[in-house]
């Protein structure tokens, strides 16, 4: 897949140079409260991990691309389910870089390239305790829809609440 490229950002395959910024993702307690990742608290766990995503990355089939500013992988945007039609997405900005707009500008700039590929929905979904994602998906454009799952992650339940935008 080639880059999107948005007025900040790049986003790209992710490469063995973006190793320790994933870690850092990875690795940080913030994330691990709403990006649902197994326990990476050993960093052979975590550039186990780290491996994984650079693979899926580079695998034409999946949605998996680093975000980058400046060239520094910051985020990552990644297809969490999919089928014929609908594709599912996580993502997830470095804490450093929260409260700037990159995450909206990523969603932004991925909805229409997924269109292209032909699915014609497209859904994220977010913990009820982490509005700000919530509002992400909104100024990108997507809509609240009536599904609510409880998810256990790490010893709890959470609500996910869900959001799509469809092709125009």
């Amino acid at each position: 897949m080639k880059e999107i490229r948005t007025a900040r950002l790049t986003l790209r395959v992710i490469e063995e140079r973006d190793t320790e910024d994933l870690l850092a993702i990875l690795q940080n307690k913030q994330v691990a409260e709403t990006y649902m990742l197994p326990d990476l608290s050993e960093r052979e766990a975590a550039l186990k991990m780290a491996r994984r995503c650079r693979l899926l990355s580079e695998d034409p089939d999946r949605f998996v691309l680093a975000v980058c500013l400046e060239d520094r992988l910051i985020g990552l945007v990644n297809e969490v389910d999919k089928t014929a039609d609908t594709v599912e997405l996580g993502y997830v900005i470095h804490p450093e870089f929260w409260n700037r707009g990159y995450a909206t500008e990523m969603l932004k700039a991925v909805i229409p390239v997924l269109f292209a590929r032909g699915f014609r929905t497209v859904r994220t979904g977010y913990f009820e305790e982490n509005p700000a994602s919530g509002r992400v998906m909104e100024k990108a454009g997507m809509r609240p829809v009536s599904r609510v799952d409880q998810v256990e992650y790490r010893g709890r339940v959470h609500r996910c609440l869900y959001f799509e935008i469809g092709e125009c």
